[in-house]
């Protein structure tokens, strides 16, 4: 009951207090391997190629040892949804779908710049293993797939980028192939998926990875040549 001259409902007993913003003690089990056998449980062959790379993709990332069973479920719920996509034209892409997807992957670290946003750090290796450009592919997609394996980026690259680069460059083939009609709103979802890899200068300075630029020429024997000449024409 309301105290008389107060406005609201009763205040609370002390007993019957609760402070919302208390310290809770959680326990996470140390992940090992063992733990992340179900995944192999859960792979479709019937998934189009690009989905299985993007699953097995997954299974050989570190990031995977983060991974708990009902990341394995929900992922694979993307991974169906990004083949079904894929199965459902030969020739075309469901904007909505692909967009959906994207941010789907993220959810998973798919990518350096998601990985970098997250404070998740990865230490640079040795070049993960590239799939071959498939024949099929649009020329101008399978350059820009080329060009990400001679980027300096890719050294932070995850077998999870790896695979989402080949399913990029499979929607790329199909949004080019669109001749005349293809979709400024595919570009934008395109786009996303570039900037997810740091594809470009300015994705990466959002990330904050620098790239050091190694010259191989002699600069300061260039710099000698130009002051000779401007002290020549003088």
């Amino acid at each position: 009951m309301a105290r008389q001259g107060f406005n609201g409902p009763a205040p609370k007993r002390a007993e019957e207090r609760r402070r919302r913003n208390a310290a809770v003690d959680l326990t996470v089990t140390p992940k090992t391997y063992e733990n992340i056998a179900a995944r192999e449980d859960n792979f479709d062959p019937s998934w189009h190629p690009a989905a299985q790379l993007l699953y097995r993709g997954f299974s050989d990332s570190p990031v995977s040892l983060y991974f708990e069973p009902s990341d394995w479920a929900t992922l694979r719920i993307v991974i169906e949804s990004a083949s079904a996509s894929l199965l459902r034209y030969e020739d075309r892409v469901s904007l909505d779908m692909v967009g959906s997807v994207i941010k789907g992957l993220e959810e998973f670290l798919a990518t350096e710049a998601t990985r970098r946003r997250l404070r998740i750090e990865t230490e640079p290796q040795p070049c993960a293993d590239w799939h071959e450009p498939e024949e099929y592919w649009h020329p101008l997609a399978t350059a820009w797939y080329e060009s990400l394996q001679r980027s300096g980026q890719a050294v932070f690259y995850q077998a999870s980028d790896v695979a989402f680069a080949y399913f990029m460059a499979e929607v790329i083939t199909r949004y080019l192939g669109a001749g005349l009609k293809m979709s400024g709103r595919l570009l934008d979802v395109i786009l996303k998926g570039c900037t997810l890899l740091l594809a470009t200068e300015a994705s990466r300075r959002i990330a904050r990875m620098e790239l050091t630029k190694i010259e191989s020429r002699n600069i300061d024997a260039e710099i000698t040549a130009l002051m000779e000449e401007y002290a020549a024409a003088v």
